[in-house]
C-alpha cells in the first residue's frame, strides 16, 4: 500500500518543488532581491552568501555604482557600452526575431515593393555576365590601350577579376554575390571606359537593333537621348522621366566646345549604366 501510494503522489511532489525554486530562482533574477523562499526567519545559507553574513557586506548583484541598474541592461535586451560586453539578449534562448507589425511597418516606411526590392534584394551581376553585357553592347573585351593611355574597359574587366569577385575554385570559393567597395568602384570604372565604345557601336550591336536596323545613342539631328538606344542599356524599357533626366545632363554641355559635348555624353552614358545595374 506504501509503494502504490508513493508511485502516486512521488511525481506531484517533485513537481511542486522544482517549480518552488523555478519561482525563487526568476524572482532574484527580476528584482535582484532575496528570493521570497529565503527570506524566512533566521534567514538561510543563500541569503547569508548573498548579503556577504551580517557584518553589513556588499550585495553581489549590486554594481560600483551603489546598486543603481543601469538603464541599459532593461527589458529583454542588454546595449553594449564602455563598460560592457557587446550587444546581446538577456535570455541566451531568444530568437532575436522582430515582431511581425513592427516588421510590416519598416516595409512601409521603405516604400513600395519596387522600391524595397531594390534595397534588399539586389545582387551584382555575375563576372561573366557582365562581359556579356559589354561585349554585346559594341565593347571590345580584348581591345588594348595605346602607351600612356588608360587601360580600356576590355583591360579593366580582363584583370578585375579579384576586386569583381569571381570564384576561386582551388580554394573553394563561389563568386560572390554582393557588392563590395572595390567590386562597385571597379564596375563604375568599367562603365566609363565603356561608354565611348558604345556610344560608338550601339547603333551595329545586334543586342539593341529592332527588325535589323540599329539606333544611335544620341540624335544626329539635336543631340538629344535616342529612347531605343537607352532602353538597351539600361536593360529595361526608357520611361519619360528618364529620357529628361539624360536630356537635362547633355544640356550641361558647352554647345561650343565639343569636346565638352563628348565629356558629357561619356558621362550621361555612365551614370545611367550605374543606376540600372548597381541597384543605385
Amino acid at each position: 500500500m506504501r509503494k502504490s501510494f508513493l508511485s502516486w503522489a512521488m511525481p506531484g511532489i517533485i513537481f511542486s518543488v522544482s517549480f518552488a525554486f523555478a519561482a525563487c530562482s526568476d524572482a532574484v533574477t527580476n528584482s535582484g532581491s532575496p528570493a521570497p523562499c529565503a527570506s524566512g526567519s533566521g534567514g538561510s545559507s543563500s541569503s547569508a552568501s548573498a548579503s556577504g553574513g551580517s557584518g553589513g557586506g556588499t550585495d553581489l548583484d549590486a554594481g560600483d555604482d551603489g546598486g543603481a541598474t543601469d538603464p541599459a541592461t532593461q527589458g529583454d535586451f542588454t546595449a553594449g557600452g564602455e563598460n560592457n560586453t557587446f550587444n546581446h539578449f538577456n535570455d541566451p534562448g531568444a530568437s532575436g526575431q522582430k515582431d511581425p507589425f513592427e516588421i510590416l511597418k519598416e516595409r512601409a516606411a521603405e516604400g513600395p515593393p519596387e522600391i524595397r526590392t531594390r534595397l534588399h534584394s539586389c545582387s551584382k551581376i555575375p563576372y561573366s555576365s557582365l562581359g556579356a553585357f559589354l561585349a554585346s553592347r559594341g565593347v571590345d573585351l580584348n581591345k588594348k590601350a595605346a602607351n600612356g593611355k588608360p587601360p580600356t574597359a576590355g583591360e579593366l574587366y580582363m584583370n578585375g577579376g579579384d576586386a569583381l569577385g569571381v570564384a576561386r575554385y582551388d580554394a573553394r570559393e563561389g563568386e560572390t554575390y554582393f557588392h563590395t567597395t572595390a567590386g562597385a568602384t571597379k564596375l563604375f570604372d568599367i562603365f566609363v571606359q565603356a561608354a565611348p565604345e558604345m556610344i560608338a557601336n550601339i547603333a551595329s550591336a545586334p543586342a539593341c537593333q529592332v527588325n535589323g536596323g540599329g539606333f544611335p545613342m544620341f540624335s544626329p539631328v539635336d543631340g538629344s537621348c535616342v529612347e531605343q538606344s537607352l532602353t538597351c542599356i539600361m536593360g529595361r524599357p526608357a520611361t519619360s522621366d528618364d529620357l529628361i533626366l539624360c536630356n537635362l545632363m547633355l544640356n550641361q554641355a558647352n554647345k561650343a566646345d565639343p569636346a565638352d559635348v563628348d565629356l558629357k555624353r561619356v558621362i550621361t552614358v555612365a551614370a545611367f549604366l550605374s543606376a540600372a545595374h548597381s541597384c543605385e
